[in-house]
């Protein structure tokens, strides 16, 4: 079905931003394959009919999530990114920020499927953006002091590849819940990269 053309009002950029979190929450919960669009209309006392005026479809309404969690990050490395600290911190912070998002393991499970979607390819250049930047971070580390030698998209790949699956197997949704596994974390952090720690 084709999305109709209306104007954003303020009242419907609200309707649709809750529409998106309404979305976030049940795809996160059942993922995109068993997620109906009927649970995310009756979350929010819509018609089934009325989503149509702002996602085209699953796929359409999928992806402007996916798109919105990575601009919630690209905020989140802009923000990090101008902190005066050294790289190993700026990689703490970032992680205790970013692990206490709801539906961040949505960005692990794109399915190939909504490849045909013109924005997919928008988020494959956020994705590739991102690795970027988490790379340099290492490299960055390493060149001050801060991160243990190795190769930096490697450990880029193992520390976010580990976050992933916490996030996923603590059923994180929010601060409160990651804050379990917090201290956790930012030892792991600490005895794999920090060359404070490897050198006591």
């Amino acid at each position: 079905m084709m999305k109709a053309s209306i104007k954003n009002t303020p009242k419907r950029l609200k309707k649709k931003e809750a529409i998106l979190d309404s979305a976030l929450n049940i795809f996160a919960e059942h993922g995109f394959l068993n997620t109906r669009l009927e649970q995310i209309t009756d979350a929010l006392d819509l018609t089934d009919k009325s989503i149509y005026y702002y996602f085209s479809s699953k796929g359409d309404l999928f992806i402007e999530v996916i798109l919105s969690l990575q601009g919630r990050l690209n905020l989140l490395i802009d923000k990090i990114d101008a902190k005066n600290c050294n790289h190993h911190e700026k990689i703490k912070m970032y992680t205790s920020l970013a692990m206490s998002i709801q539906g961040l393991t949505l960005l692990m499970k794109i399915p190939q499927c909504l490849s045909e979607f013109s924005k997919y390819d928008l988020i494959k250049t956020n994705e590739i953006s991102q690795y970027k930047i988490w790379t340099q971070w290492f490299k960055k580390g390493q060149l001050e002091g801060s991160i243990v030698q190795g190769d930096a998209a490697e450990q880029r790949n193992f520390l976010f590849g580990s976050l992933f699956y916490l996030h996923q197997w603590h059923s994180i949704k929010d601060g409160e819940s990651y804050s379990k596994i917090q201290p956790f974390i930012e030892l792991m952090i600490d005895r794999m990269y920090s060359t404070n720690y490897n050198n006591s």
